[in-house]
């Protein structure tokens, strides 16, 4: 199984997507992109509930 989120389901046009086989390690690509790409963003425990009502598996 494959957990699959994309930035531009946040209603914004950054292009970024991410796919891996675990859901922990998926969030942290996510942690680290957004900590990166999308200052001064904090990634909180409020933020990761909302991440992973994003997350779609296949």
């Amino acid at each position: 199984m494959a957990y699959s989120i994309r930035c531009a389901d946040f209603n914004n046009d950054c292009p970024a997507q991410f796919s891996t086989p675990d859901e922990d390690e998926l969030l942290q690509h996510v942690e680290l992109h957004t900590k990166v790409v999308h200052q001064p963003m904090e990634w909180t425990p409020e933020l990761v509930e909302v991440v992973k009502t994003h997350i779609t598996k296949s």
